[in-house]
This record gives C-alpha cells, structure tokens and sequence, in this order.
C-alpha cells in the first residue's frame, strides 16, 4: 500500500473534507500532529531496538506496510501483569523469539521473553514508553525510560546475576579473605581445613571457614600485644588485613564469623546489582516472565540489599564457576 494512502486511510476521516486543507488552521495542526505520532518512536530507535521489531515483524508475519500491532494492556515499570486475549496471544508467539547478532544468527545471549517484554513496553496503547536494548557486559537486558530492567525466564527461584570477575571490589574482597587463609597456612602446619577455596572457585560454607579462621586469630589479644611490642611486621599486617575486612563490610570488633560470611556475599551481590539492573541509578527491577503473559517485578535498591538478613544471604546466595546465585523470591519478595 503507498504510504499516501495508507495515511488517508487511517487518518482522513478526522479531516472536514476527507483530507487535510493545508489552507486550513485547524487542518495543519491535526496534520502535524498525525505525522509526528507516526514518526515519533521510528526516530528514537538504535540499531539494536530496530533488530527487536525486526524480529517481531518476522515472528508475527508481517508485511512491510503492515504496523507492529499495539498492547492494548496498560502496562507500569514495576508493576506485575497478566496479559490476556489477543495481547496474550501476541506475547506467546514473540515469547521463543531471540533478536539477532551482527553475524545475523540468533542471540546466545538473550534469553526467553525479552522481545515480548520489549514488545508490550516500547509498543504500548496507553503510555508511551522508550525502551532500549541493554545487553552488553554488565547492562540489564533492557532499559526502559532510563530504568534498568534485567529479564529472566526461569521456572524456580534461583536466577544467575553472572560473573563477578570484572568486580573489583568483589574480587579484591575474597583475595583478602581466602589470602589470609593461605597465609595461615605458610605459618601453620600447612592446613587451615579449607581446601581448594580460591576467589573464583568456593562454596558458601567456605566462606563461613574462612571468616571462622580470621575470628580466632582476630581473638589473640597478647599477639597482637606482641606483635605491636616487638614490631613484628608480619603479624601486625596479618591484624591489619582482619581489621580492613571489618571496615569494608562496616562491621564491629564483634563481628561473628556468620556476620563477614554473610557481609562478603551481601557485598558481593549489591556489586553486581549496581550495574545489573539498576544501572548505578537508585533503582533498578528483576521482571520474571513467563510464556502465558504473567511478568513478576522483583525492585531492587541499595537499602533493600543493605537489610537482607545474615541468614536469609548465607542460605539463598550461592557462587559457582565465579557466578552469582540467588534466590530471588526468598530474599525479596
């Protein structure tokens, strides 16, 4: 269909005589109006959000002249949804799809879902949303209005936030911690009981170890007399490295070996929080979505991270392979 008659079509019944005079005031204005509706959204979008409506062009069958049909639910950031009728529907056939890499293959990097979320927010009836494609490092897979959102199809309650090598708050954290252990252990017989506990292979538990290990050593009150008496170097820095790992969790003398195990995955998580989802910004969201239209916001904040309960983190935060896991249901919901 030519593009003139397309816009006729939709739009000229509005005007007197079926079509916009353009000696008419009031014509002109309603014209520029409908013209700017049209080209609004096309302009704002990146190479990467017009790859998302390519796919969803594809995926829905449409021709060239044929528009991106509209998700007539009104949808908010941050809150839940349950789409139903033709935009559940819709949601359903964009759900699998995954936009394409620059070699045009599909994306191993994106997961279920995110096109159907990008789909009901950027294509929205109701409000009018700026949503931009975010993946990339530590990027959440959207951002909508400014607002990180990371999206994530899973079927439990354990998602992972991804790898914390590039964290060097993290990193340096765990070297102190677990440096310490192997310090101990030049000094000692040789074994501390932590075996194989490394910044990017541990368990939990190991963790609980080590702290338990800085604990005791942090408790010899005429060592640490001695060692500041007689300057012995080696000691005084050993006490120094306990008292650093305090500070940086903003933790007391009496701190509890439950305490740093859990202030060290805390901070751990609130690291790669910051970039994934809240994008250094106050806020940031965790949508859960599944295949039948439901998507569950899970927010994010540093307050909301700072309070999570010692226990709660040490029983629902996990790392493997240098990977962060949480169960997001049991921490924040």
């Amino acid at each position: 269909m030519d593009p003139i008659d397309k816009f006729l079509k939709q739009y000229s019944y509005k005007f007197d005589k079926g079509y916009p005079d353009m000696d008419n005031p009031k014509d002109k204005e309603m014209l520029f109006e409908f013209v700017y509706k049209l080209t609004e959204k096309k302009t704002i979008l990146s190479e990467g959000e017009k790859g998302y409506d390519d796919r969803i062009r594809f995926a829905l069958r449409l021709e060239n002249d044929e528009e991106i049909p509209l998700c007539q639910t009104p949808l908010e950031v941050g809150k839940n949804f349950n789409l139903s009728g033709e935009d559940e529907k819709i949601w359903d056939k964009l759900f699998d799809e995954k936009p394409l890499s620059q070699k045009e293959k599909r994306s191993a990097g994106a997961g279920n879902g995110e096109i159907s979320a990008y789909w009901a927010f950027q294509h929205n009836a109701k409000f009018k949303y700026e949503v931009q494609d975010g993946r990339g490092k530590d990027n959440p897979d959207l951002i909508i209005n400014g607002i990180g959102v990371e999206v994530k199809d899973y079927p439990g309650s354990v998602i992972k936030l991804g790898k914390f090598s590039a964290d060097y708050d993290s990193v340096k954290l765990l070297e102190e911690l677990f440096g310490f252990k192997t310090l101990l252990e030049a000094l000692s017989d040789g074994s501390t009981g932590i075996k194989n506990a490394n910044p990017g292979k541990f368990k939990p538990q190991d963790v609980l170890d080590a702290a338990q290990l800085m604990i005791d050593f942090k408790n010899q009150d005429v060592l640490r007399q001695v060692a500041d008496q007689f300057d012995f170097t080696l000691i005084k820095i050993m006490f120094q490295k306990v008292d650093g790992v305090l500070k940086k969790l903003n933790l007391g003398q009496d701190a509890t070996q439950r305490d740093i195990a859990a202030g060290v995955l805390k901070q751990m998580s609130a690291t790669k929080l910051r970039k994934k989802p809240m994008l250094g910004k106050e806020v940031g969201y965790m949508l859960n979505v599944k295949k039948d239209g439901i998507g569950e916001f899970v927010k994010i904040t540093e307050e909301i991270v700072g309070n999570l309960p010692t226990e709660d983190v040490l029983k629902h935060v996990s790392v493997a392979s240098a990977e962060i896991k949480m169960n997001f249901d049991a921490l924040f919901n």
